[in-house]
């Protein structure tokens, strides 16, 4: 049972049993691995020319399984593998014979594991397309189902060590779930740890001026060592694992650094405790764990906006119909999935369609609000299209089946979204790439002058050099991006706008095009009054009153723009509603109608043809009035375009709308670049072509339609009352009506990248002028876990002005 091991894995990187040998030359050396599945796998990579997997991955690889689960074979069957199956737009593949899938592979860590999929799955032949995304964990394939069988392509990832399923969004939400109470844990240690610490610090160095108790200071710092000893060793422990790993493979990342002075500074600490001498830093490991814990828990939060996204999407439509049969009026409730192209189903007033199917009634009046973003309903007749996620909003209608849920216009969407988040670019920080050669100087200057000191004055070198690190240590370095992120985050939350990660802050501060969905984003969604003409013997507040009574019963959205004129002893009876038309009822005996010119002429009324806009109230044998309804700009709305057009963005206005008003919008605010009558497919296709021509483009919005626009878009902003998915998808929301959020928006954005190169500069800079004082002995220990703690704290305060408010917007 106590076999004994020799060495670790080249593959895996677990321990090789005494009894197997099995060796494969890679890299230039003779390799040994574990098991015949590693040596399998690394034969693979070595044959088909992949070696350079090896060099650049970041993690060790997972020990593969020779053979393949059974329960994996299941998904070959064509009713079982449609139920993943996800449409593919029209641009991503001209063959009709190609299928589509996103897989789930918990094993892929980093860029090197995609790096490999992809080259190795594009070398089966019947494979199509791969993209891995290392975010979310997600390979994205398309395959041709007639050349090769899904289970082929699944044992071949199971033998590179990446176990992948079929996308389950309830899969991937309950992983993250239990990742994020992971992280929240150890971001709660290191919080509380920290404020412990730093009291206790304090006591400390107000001791050392006024010669406190010796007893008290040993004691003090023994406390200091057991609340910072877990701090350091489980809520930093994921920075270790990433540099352990790194090391490995003879590769430096930042949490290289950041381990090495972690473990120098609490080691030195330790020293220090046991010997009564010296300095301890313990208050500097727990502030610098938390810290560095805050960046990459929003990291995480931000890929776990897409499998929420997901499941939030899927989880937005009924899961059941109505089906009825023959004239029945009373259906019977059963699953989507029961449900047979043909089949009818039953859609009463006020509920949402759960799939595409064609109208069987005359007519229908359907708000597809959640499609495209428009709030006017749309009028169907018998024999169109009614698509899932549109909203009946009058009498109980009856459409006939014509697809199942994997290819409706609602997963389309959700479908393009996956593309374009698998699309996004992935943007590193600075920090990382300046810290793999400062390490590696570091390292470098500590040996030389430790070699030094021995040579000429032994009993000095051990404090010297650990001067040396210590002054040295990249806690400044470490602590300049993610305390400005920190900070930025921070500044955007106090202007109620909520941002999903550090990639916003980034990709923001470059933005060039701001496109702009118009109804909801520009203007407020509801019809308001607009103007009244008076064409008879009645006042403005008669005529109001009347049309307010008679639609008082309805939930139109024009109706609406009437509630606020009621009064009391008018009322109406009699009513009755024209679909898409207009509204007639009598108040007091007289008979009124209200509605468009086609409606009224049909009544008897003569209308000035020059006025084909507008609606009128007529009395059956004169014209009352003419009035006129608009959807009101938001208030900030032209103060906004000056702010940001003064500032040199490009503004555009993309909008479902197919009316004349998104021009009377776009030159009222001023915005010359407009397009109306836009789906959501051209609307992704136009933010591709300014991305296609060097844009960087920024998309703001609030419908459903533009949530596959904001997944392609390099940053993306959803109003405050815009569709849980929308909100989901972008980036960032805001929580607030105010239009302005968005120049101070990217107004901090551009300011939390200069911070961040502007610690950078004073972290590099400060080592710079102190590494040599202490490498001629000129600073004690003391004074350069001083002058460390004094660089960090000068990055905090620099960071801490981005939660300036600017109440102005853009400044």
């Amino acid at each position: 049972m106590d076999a004994k091991v020799r060495g670790e894995c080249f593959h895996c990187g677990l321990p090789i049993p005494a009894n197997y040998q099995q060796k494969l030359e890679v890299l230039g050396k003779e390799r040994e691995f574990c098991c015949v599945g590693c040596y399998s796998v690394a034969e693979t990579i070595v044959n088909n020319g992949l070696v350079d997997y090896y060099q650049f991955r970041t993690e060790q690889a997972i020990r593969p399984d020779q053979e393949l689960p059974p329960e994996l074979m299941a998904f070959d069957e064509t009713d079982i593998q449609s139920e993943y199956l996800v449409e593919q737009s029209s641009h991503t593949s001209e063959n009709n014979n190609t299928s589509s899938i996103i897989l789930l592979s918990e094993s892929i860590r980093c860029s090197a594991c995609a790096w490999l999929i992809e080259r190795t799955l594009r070398k089966i032949n019947g494979v199509t397309g791969v993209q891995v995304n290392v975010a979310a964990q997600t390979i994205n394939l398309q395959w041709q189902s007639e050349a090769i069988e899904l289970s082929n392509i699944l044992k071949r990832l199971h033998q590179l060590g990446y176990s992948a399923l079929p996308y389950k969004p309830e899969q991937a939400l309950a992983i993250n779930i239990k990742q994020q109470k992971s992280w929240l844990r150890r971001l709660g240690l290191a919080g509380l740890g920290m404020m412990q610490v730093m009291m206790y610090a304090v006591g400390l160095y107000l001791g050392a001026w006024d010669d406190v108790n010796q007893q008290h200071g040993h004691f003090l710092r023994w406390v200091s060592f057991f609340i910072a000893t877990p701090v350091l060793f489980y809520a930093g422990f994921p920075f270790y694992f990433s540099a352990i790993q790194s090391l490995r493979q003879f590769r430096l990342n930042m949490d290289v650094p950041i381990t090495l002075a972690l473990f120098l500074a609490y080691g030195a600490s330790i020293w220090a405790v046991i010997t009564q001498s010296g300095e301890v830093y313990f208050d500097s490991v727990t502030m610098f764990v938390f810290f560095l814990l805050i960046g990459r828990y929003l990291e995480f939060r931000a890929r776990q906006q897409v499998s929420e996204k997901v499941y939030k999407g899927q989880n937005s439509l009924p899961v059941y119909a109505e089906k009825v049969t023959g004239n029945e009026s009373q259906g019977k409730m059963v699953s989507l999935k029961k449900l047979q192209i043909g089949d009818e189903i039953l859609i009463r007033p006020g509920a949402t369609v759960p799939i595409d199917g064609e109208l069987v009634s005359a007519q229908a009046e359907v708000n597809e609000a959640m499609l495209n973003g428009e709030f006017l309903p749309r009028h169907k007749h018998q024999g169109q299209m009614v698509m899932a996620g549109s909203v009946n909003n009058h009498q109980a209608i009856r459409i006939k089946v014509s697809g199942n849920t994997s290819n409706s216009y609602w997963a389309k969407l959700l479908s393009m979204q996956e593309a374009a988040l698998l699309e996004k670019p992935k943007v590193g920080l600075l920090a990382d790439t300046v810290a793999r050669y400062f390490v590696l100087f570091i390292l470098l200057l500590a040996a030389v002058v430790a070699w030094y000191w021995l040579r000429h004055e032994p009993q000095e070198a051990l404090w010297i050099t650990l001067s040396v690190l210590v002054v040295s240590c990249p806690c400044a370095l470490g602590l300049a991006t993610p305390i400005a992120m920190t900070c930025g985050a921070l500044a955007h939350n106090q202007r109620n706008v909520l941002i999903k990660g550090q990639h916003f802050l980034q990709n923001t501060s470059h933005i060039t095009d701001v496109i702009f969905d118009k109804t909801g984003t520009l203007t407020e969604g509801t019809f308001t009054v607009d103007k009244v003409e008076l064409l008879a013997d009645h006042s403005k507040a008669q005529v109001l009153a009347i049309i307010a009574a008679l639609e008082a019963q309805s939930e139109h959205p024009i109706a609406q723009a009437f509630y606020e004129h009621q009064v009391k002893d008018v009322v109406a009876n009699d009513i009755n509603h024209h679909s898409f038309a207009g509204v007639s009822g009598k108040i007091k005996e007289q008979r009124y109608w209200f509605g468009n010119r086609q409606f009224i002429e049909s009544c008897g009324g003569n209308t000035d043809k020059k006025m084909d806009s507008g609606l009128w109230l007529y009395d059956g044998q004169n014209l009352i009035a003419h009035i006129v309804l608009t959807d009101k700009i938001r208030q900030q709305a032209k103060l906004m375009v000056e702010q940001l057009k003064a500032k040199g963005y490009r503004l555009h206005i993309l909008s479902g709308d197919p009316s004349e008003q998104t021009e009377q919008v776009a030159q009222q605010l001023g915005i010359e670049i407009w397009c109306h009558a836009m789906n959501p497919e051209q609307k992704l296709s136009y933010v591709k072509s300014l991305q296609a021509n060097g844009a960087r483009v920024l998309m703001v919005g609030d419908g459903l339609n533009d949530a596959p626009v904001m997944s392609a878009a390099d940053s993306s902003i959803a109003m405050a009352k815009a569709s849980d998915l929308t909100r989901t998808t972008a980036d960032a929301y805001l929580l607030s009506e105010h239009l302005l959020d968005i120049p101070f928006v990217l107004k901090k954005s551009r300011q939390t990248q200069s911070v961040i190169k502007q610690n950078i500069t004073w972290a590099l800079a400060y080592n710079a002028v102190m590494i040599p004082f202490a490498a001629m002995g000129y600073i004690p220990p003391y004074l350069a876990a001083i002058g460390m703690s004094l660089s960090s704290i000068v990055v905090v305060v620099n960071s801490l002005k981005l939660k300036r408010e600017n109440k102005q917007g853009i400044s």
